[in-house]
């Protein structure tokens, strides 16, 4: 009992003390005197360093062709390389292939020469041919879609694999992001292979592999849940974790953190009803779209966190044909337009040629918060020019029961656009079209631009006569890192971690 009054009574001496010295203040024009001289703090370097932490789950499926568990998914790609990547350009970019020829429907893929997996094996076309035949037969590979349109495919000799298409397609070398595995047995050929340290699970340097990477040891970590996983993050148990592109989630963490944004391939738009007597019209749909300012859609909704998108593919591919996501419409273009349309404008309401007001249901999957608000910002929008819009909020199940009922004017969607200009948007017999407009025009002119005899260009100018739907934007996901890690290069769609091999720390600095 002593013992501990005389604790009490140190710690509260030290108490009085403790309080005494933060009420001290230095005389006036003092400088801090010697109190602040002894508080002066020395600054440190810390060199670079060798190592990062990342997240991996092994007790989930291993294979990089099947795996659907989003962390498996990017972290296996560091194991297992494709024969392209795709980089942030939406580029292809050659890895394990030395070339890819496209003509009549014959796709020819050579490898590059004195390929090796990481047990020094060859890596040959066999191996290619081998994991090709695992994604055809497995539905749930994230890679499913990407060899829909192959019809056959053979190995002619230790280089070469020759692809058949069922159709046309000029961009099918997007496809081939696929990560190659040994045919009899998971053994990858990409930048790192897995390895033990101090018993445990780690990524280092695979020495077969044509670039050796700066960073030598990956230490794989599994957070029991995405609270722990950002609690780690937080106090510097873990360098690197991601938000995919379809996450509603934000992170707030305790440490100087880099944050870097990927492209992804979520279109959001707006379905319309073929039925509806004023949506039937071009004038209209094409009215709709370019009332719209996208880009305050990405600020304001997406939070920065996307592209606008005027059309349905990927922006920069339109960019890179000189399309652009706006139409920058004068307000006396717009009142020209409505005219045109036979719309008349009577105090805050637009009525149509009927004198009817001009309305529309919207309808919106209301367990999505990045739906609701962004339908509620189109139909604010709207609002403006006199269009009046019921937002329809209803349960993932009722959402889609209206869908294929086609109870509904316009209908608020996100769908993977894929690799290639995806047609099922606006198909006519397309599963995801529902009631829509009957699109002839735009789905000849995809046809005619994936056997390249019409331009992206030319494309998107056919696209925006018929406006079948009515593109928005495409969301981004976002890579959060450890202060001192440099940026993802090619931070792709290929891979979130981009080109790992190029990826460095950098020297740090700290107080003494």
């Amino acid at each position: 009992m002593k013992r501990i009054l005389g604790m009490i009574l140190i710690l509260n001496i030290l108490a009085v003390f403790s309080g005494c010295a933060m009420e001290a203040l230095p005389e006036e024009g003092s400088q801090l005197g010697a109190y602040g001289a002894a508080e002066e703090k020395e600054a440190v370097k810390i060199p670079a360093r060798e190592s990062i932490s990342m997240i991996f789950y092994e007790d989930m499926d291993l294979n990089p062709l099947t795996t659907v568990n989003s962390e498996n998914h990017e972290l296996l790609k560091l194991v297992y390389s494709p024969l392209v990547r795709i980089n942030d350009s939406m580029v292809a970019e050659y890895v394990l292939a030395e070339s890819v020829a496209n003509v009549d429907q014959t796709v020819t893929i050579k490898l590059k020469k004195d390929l090796k997996f990481s047990d020094g094996s060859k890596v040959t076309a066999s191996d290619v041919g081998a994991s090709f035949r695992l994604v055809r037969k497995t539905p749930s590979s994230p890679y499913y879609r990407r060899l829909e349109n192959v019809r056959d495919y053979w190995i002619e000799g230790d280089r070469t694999i020759v692809v058949k298409l069922r159709e046309p397609d000029v961009d099918f070398i997007n496809c081939l992001d696929i990560p190659i595995i040994k045919r009899d047995g998971e053994v990858g050929c990409g930048p790192y292979q897995f390895s033990e340290k101090n018993g445990k699970r780690v990524l280092t340097p695979n020495k077969h592999y044509f670039e050796t990477p700066s960073i030598k040891t990956i230490t794989l970590k599994k957070p029991a849940d995405e609270e722990e996983r950002q609690d780690m993050f937080s106090v510097g148990l873990l360098d690197v974790f991601f938000l995919p592109v379809e996450s509603e989630l934000t992170f707030s963490g305790g440490k100087d953190y880099r944050v870097q944004t990927y492209t992804g391939d979520n279109l959001l738009y707006l379905g319309v009803n073929g039925e509806n007597s004023n949506l039937k019209k071009i004038g209209v749909r094409q009215y709709l779209s370019g009332l719209l300012q996208r880009k305050k859609l990405v600020d304001n909704v997406l939070l920065g966190r996307g592209d606008a998108a005027a059309f349905p593919f990927q922006p920069t591919w339109y960019k890179a044909a000189g399309l652009s996501h706006e139409k920058n419409w004068s307000d006396l273009d717009i009142k020209g337009m409505a005219e045109r349309l036979g719309f008349t404008l009577e105090g805050n309401r637009l009525l149509g040629e009927e004198g009817k007001p001009v309305s529309f249901t919207l309808l919106v999957n209301k367990e999505s918060e990045i739906h609701r608000n962004m339908a509620a910002a189109i139909a604010d929008h709207w609002a403006l020019y006199g269009i009046t819009i019921k937002v329809d909020a209803k349960k993932k199940e009722d959402y889609n029961a209206a869908l294929a009922e086609g109870k509904y004017d316009l209908y608020l969607a996100e769908v993977k656009t894929g690799r290639t200009l995806n047609t099922a948007l606006y198909a006519a017999e397309s599963p995801i079209h529902f009631g829509g407009i009957n699109a002839e025009k735009t789905e000849l002119a995809a046809a005619q631009y994936r056997s390249g005899k019409l331009t992206l260009a030319a494309f998107g100018e056919e696209f925006e006569k018929e406006m079948p739907i009515i593109p928005l934007a495409y969301r981004q996901g976002v890579v959060l890192a450890s202060s001192d890690i440099g940026d993802f290069q090619s931070a792709g769609t290929w891979s979130i971690y981009g080109n790992i091999s190029k990826l460095k720390t950098m020297e740090r600095e700290i107080s003494k």
